[in-house]
């Protein structure tokens, strides 16, 4: 057996399976959580799994199939208490809007160490989560979006070019989600920030600066992903 992969988390087996678990399940109610940094990896390792089952029962027609992948998610999640909808949830909202992406469907973020102990902070998310959802609430799920809306804000505010690193996260945003949607949630995002930083609101003017802002931001290539060079070296059999 291999060992040393995973991180233990300071806990044995069955009470670091739970641990996981709870995360996963919080994860998939509230679109984002707040843990230590390793806890955060873990779970995201524990999600993505999740959600690749749960996109292969749905594009599967073998009856078999989809019982057993339900059965392994079922086994995965605590599905008690206020998680008795979850699986409702995951097939019908999470997994459904995954199935253009071939993976990626989580991203952790660093925060600042916590307070108390000064233990490494992050954030765990479901990329591409709706800025308003269906009961029509504000989603502040999308950490990476909020962050990105701001730091545009602030260049137009100081009539400053954009970052092109912000314009390519932009763009990888784009890339999943349709251009119209992602249009509507930046709009809606710069109108919540207006307000919490009590500036005048131009919704005409902010929308325009928003479609060129896309304009801008999908006519920049993305960075092609370079591989590592390995650190293994080949040696000659003697």
């Amino acid at each position: 057996m291999t060992v040393g992969i995973a991180r233990k988390l300071s806990r044995d087996k069955p009470h670091r399976d739970a641990l996981l678990k709870n995360l996963a399940c919080q994860l998939f109610q509230h679109g984002s959580i707040v843990s230590t940094h390793a806890k955060c990896k873990e779970a995201s390792r524990v999600a993505e799994r999740i959600i690749t089952w749960a996109k292969r029962a749905l594009t599967t027609r073998s009856s078999v199939s989809q019982v057993e992948l339900k059965s392994q998610i079922q086994s995965q999640l605590f599905l008690a208490g206020d998680n008795r909808k979850l699986m409702g949830r995951l097939f019908h909202e999470i997994a459904p809007r995954y199935l253009e992406r071939p993976g990626g469907y989580t991203r952790v973020l660093r925060l600042e160490p916590r307070a108390n102990d000064s233990a490494p902070q992050s954030i765990l998310e479901l990329v591409d989560s709706p800025v308003m959802s269906e009961s029509h609430t504000v989603n502040r799920g999308n950490l990476k979006m909020w962050l990105l809306v701001k730091s545009v804000i602030n260049d137009d505010a100081n009539q400053l070019p954009h970052n092109p690193l912000t314009l390519q996260n932009l763009h990888k945003l784009a890339k999943f989600k349709p251009e119209a949607q992602l249009h509507d949630e930046i709009t809606l995002i710069k109108k919540i920030l207006f307000e919490e930083m009590s500036m005048p609101y131009d919704e005409a003017l902010e929308k325009e600066r928003t479609q060129a802002l896309l304009k801008q931001a999908c006519s920049i290539p993305l960075p092609k992903k370079q591989r590592k060079p390995s650190s293994y070296v080949m040696v000659a059999r003697p």
